[in-house]
């Protein structure tokens, strides 16, 4: 089959390699779609292991095998999941090729009116900012899960979601606007983001919308929401997470970030913690990722499950929306070329924003509120 693999020289070739085989727990995909991630790129441009790595993090297809022990699906079920693909120090085969293998109960029912490309966008990301607010800040999710936590406040608490429009961003909003308190309360959502996405994200479901360039925005966050309690830094560069941290109630509280090594520790407010945790821990794997081993946590796994789970019981739509996709010419031969060039290989703040930083074709344009998806 033809994979997408890194090569000599820090960046990824399409090469022919083996068709894999599902165990018996699993089940093989013959993928359709493909959606890229900052993380794809950034461990194709900075190799973490010798070249030959299958690259590629969420896809979406069509189960083609299944393994003998698997009950929960058969072959032409539709499906989205994600792999680890050339992100970890050990073997962790990724998912940009003809085929992948995921395990049974780590795969997304795909709803009848979500086409390959919306759900490909799904699966790492929402678990991500699904890990964040209910695992991190101890949120209490819409779905049954292994975590338990104490009931929030009858008063709405105030969240910030700095950088909104960002995939991550998007799926955090998507989520919180989904819970309530106690005697059935929205939550109060404040939001970070260029001006331009400032009328999606109030469309959304954002109570009030900050422009991140404006040097006076932790201090309009806090006088309009009255100090925050929960916060997302779906960023986690610079003083991102200081200045988020002087949003914050005199209570203090947590933030959910999303690096573990770009953000500044100096400048956080006392009594405001930040805290980091890789969405990889989710796959419920040995692994080595930055350098430090991470043991398999049964407990994550399971949430990742319930998650799943939940995301798969609805019939037409998913309970929160996809991201808004860019369809990308060119299929697996262009993705490195093309897709990882738009999304960089060090932070956001050094992307290139001119209107034709990386050429005047209309795919090339910088990114903003929108996932770059892929054919295969």
């Amino acid at each position: 089959m033809r994979a997408l693999v890194t090569s000599p020289g820090n960046t990824a070739i399409v090469q022919d390699i083996p068709i894999p085989e599902p165990d018996s727990n699993e089940v093989r995909m013959r993928v359709h779609s493909v959606a890229l991630n900052p993380v794809d790129a950034l461990y194709t441009f900075n190799p973490v292991a010798s070249p030959g790595r299958t690259v590629g993090s969420d896809i979406a297809g069509v189960v083609d095998k299944v393994g003998e022990s698997v009950t929960q699906w058969k072959v032409g079920d539709r499906i989205a999941g994600f792999l680890q693909g050339a992100t970890s120090g050990n073997e962790r085969p990724g998912g940009f090729a003809e085929y992948a293998i995921l395990e049974e109960d780590l795969a997304i029912t795909i709803p009848t009116d979500v086409s390959f490309d919306e759900a490909a966008t799904v699966p790492l990301c929402s678990l991500t900012a699904a890990q964040a607010l209910f695992i991190r800040l101890k949120l209490n999710p819409p779905f049954e899960s292994p975590f338990k936590h104490l009931p929030e406040s009858n008063e709405p608490p105030a969240i910030l979601i700095y950088s909104a429009s960002t995939s991550l961003g998007l799926f955090v909003l998507e989520l919180v606007k989904l819970l309530r308190t106690p005697s059935g309360k929205s939550y109060r959502i404040f939001a970070t983001a260029s001006p331009k996405n400032h009328a999606k994200l109030l469309g959304i479901g954002a109570t009030q919308v900050f422009d991140y360039r404006d040097p006076e925005w932790p201090q309009r966050v806090k006088e309009a929401s009255g100090g925050i309690h929960y916060a997302v830094d779906c960023i986690s560069e610079g003083d991102s997470t200081a200045k988020i941290s002087t949003t914050y109630t005199e209570n203090g509280g947590t933030i959910a970030c999303i690096r573990k090594s770009t953000w500044d520790r100096e400048g956080i407010k006392e009594g405001v913690e930040g805290i980091y945790s890789s969405v990889w821990v989710g796959l419920g794997k040995d692994i080595v990722y930055n350098n430090e081993p991470m043991p398999a946590n049964p407990e994550w796994r399971a949430f990742s499950v319930a998650f799943y789970k939940w995301l798969s019981s609805f019939q037409d739509r998913f309970p929160i929306a996809p991201n808004p996709i860019r369809l990308m010419p060119g299929g697996l031969e262009r993705i490195a070329p093309d897709g990882f060039t738009l999304l960089g290989s060090q932070k956001v703040i050094d992307r290139p924003s001119g209107a034709t930083s990386h050429g005047t074709e209309p795919w090339m344009k910088p990114i903003s509120a929108e996932k770059l998806v892929y054919r295969i």
